[in-house]
């Protein structure tokens, strides 16, 4: 509700009321973005905003929700800006509400501070011998500041925001697979993810952590890890020599890049002279700037060459030293043929217990006697459940089919010695099963009838009994062929 007329009406103060209301109102924050940045909900709500800028009641008592809010915003502001690196006045300044920064904000940063979500510059490279040299120096060094009234301002590093950007900075280097940069197309690289007043804090971090190295005062080389290093490797002679090639290319690029426009400049003016003798004489120093063009050109091509070679010689020693750990690893992994040998006996071994053990397992020596004690069992219990008429008629058999079975047995060349009653009572039942068997005085005539038969044989002359066992091809057989297969 307060206006510039609260100010005075006119003259110093109310031009002082205008300042002092655009100042109550947020600033665009440096750098830049593809979005805008998203204020929370509450930043529209004065209510709750009159809550989160006030201060803690107590210093031991800070609430959950006050404190997640800011920190929350914190990160969320940093990352916008692309600055890991903030004082405190800064964050004042971009997270004043209607010109009122939080008050608060130093208590929300000692809470981030003790759950490492920010830590102070000094501590983000310490070491524990520089803890304890700034432990012992501190009665000093803060007695000195007094006196001198030179107390700096602490410097906060929002850790999430760093490592992200570390994290992007390593994919785009790694993905070019480039491993040593000027200290121009470094700084190139990381102003992508950062902001360019914060590139020296954030290479002092590399360089502790050990992901690059620097090289020259003032810097000119930046050598990076790769990809499968922990820590990256000292400048070598080889790194050197590539560094000074590529700042040589560089330098001589420039060089025919301006040659070429004195060239183009010289052509121009001596089309536009206004008398023969000015357009020779551009003509003659356009001359004198192609064969000095021709001259650097030579140069630089030498200069990649040389620079093509000692990339190949970097390239070569990688190579030489992987073969060199292979070779090494397997020389530690060699197994000796004796040793083998043992090996392989020793399975063998194994293998021929193994069969042995599961022939045992599986062997049954009471299954044979078994089988045929069970056998004689359920022939008695068929024998006791058959009707007398049924047992007489199996009993008794014709004597022309006892002569049919002899006849069978007898013609069986593979039959051995060994045939018992058992087989012949199998073969009584088989043909007591058949509706009515042929006689062997009836197999015999019909021998004889289709003996000497050439033509295929007429189904009348085949008896019933006998043609219903015949399949369709052996009815149209002569009949020498069809003897076989009626003694069969």
């Amino acid at each position: 509700n307060i206006t510039p007329s609260h100010f005075g009406s006119s003259g110093i103060n109310a031009e002082y009321g205008k300042t002092k209301l655009r100042s109550w109102f947020p600033k665009p924050f440096e750098g830049s973005c593809s979005m805008a940045f998203k204020w929370p909900a509450e930043w529209r709500d004065p209510d709750a905003m009159s809550y989160f800028i006030s201060n803690f009641a107590t210093s031991n008592i800070r609430p959950a929700r006050k404190l997640s809010f800011w920190s929350n915003l914190i990160c969320k502001v940093c990352q916008y800006r692309k600055t890991p690196f903030v004082t405190v006045s800064e964050l004042k300044r971009c997270l004043a509400w209607r010109g009122m920064p939080p008050l608060c904000l130093e208590g929300v940063l000692d809470d981030m501070e003790s759950k490492h979500t920010v830590l102070k510059l000094h501590k983000l490279t310490e070491t524990w011998s520089r803890w304890g040299f700034d432990l012992l120096a501190y009665p000093v060094t803060s007695i000195w500041r007094k006196i001198a009234n030179c107390d700096t301002e602490q410097t906060f590093v929002v850790v999430s925001v760093l490592e992200e950007c570390r994290y992007n900075v390593f994919q785009d280097v790694h993905q070019n697979d480039i491993h040593l940069f000027q200290v121009e197309e470094w700084n190139a690289v990381v102003e992508k993810y950062l902001s360019p007043r914060n590139i020296v804090e954030f290479n002092n971090y590399l360089v502790f952590l050990g992901d690059i190295i620097l090289h020259g005062d003032p810097v000119s080389l930046v050598k990076v890890r790769t990809k499968c290093q922990k820590k990256v490797d000292p400048f070598s002679q080889v790194d050197l020599a590539i560094g000074k090639a590529q700042a040589t290319k560089d330098i001589l690029v420039n060089q025919i890049k301006s040659f070429d426009s004195k060239i183009d400049e010289c052509t121009t003016q001596a089309k536009a002279a206004n008398n023969k003798y000015q357009a020779l004489g551009y003509l003659r120093r356009r001359k004198m700037y192609q064969k000095s063009l021709v001259k650097w050109e030579g140069i630089l091509s030498n200069t990649e060459s040389l620079l093509i070679q000692l990339q190949d010689s970097q390239h070569h020693k990688t190579v030489i030293s992987t073969l060199k750990t292979g070779a090494d690893a397997l020389q530690q992994n060699k197994v000796s043929l004796k040793e083998l040998d043992d090996i392989m006996d020793q399975l063998d071994d194994f293998k021929n217990y193994e069969e042995e053990l599961n022939s045992a397992f599986t062997s049954d020596s009471s299954n044979v006697s078994l089988d045929e004690s069970l056998a004689l069992e359920l022939e008695k219990l068929l024998e006791d459940e058959e009707p007398p008429a049924k047992k007489q008629n199996r009993n008794s058999v014709n004597p022309s089919e006892k002569s049919v079975v002899s006849e069978v047995i007898d013609l069986t060349e593979d039959a051995s010695e060994e045939n018992t009653a058992q087989e012949i009572r199998d073969i009584e039942l088989m043909l007591q099963e058949c509706p009515e068997p042929p006689s062997a005085a009836e197999i015999n005539s019909s021998i004889l009838d289709f003996e000497n038969t050439e033509h295929p044989i007429d189904s009348e002359m085949i008896p019933q009994n006998i043609k219903a066992k015949l399949s369709p091809e052996l009815r149209r057989k002569p009949g020498r062929k069809l003897v076989g297969h009626l003694a069969e």
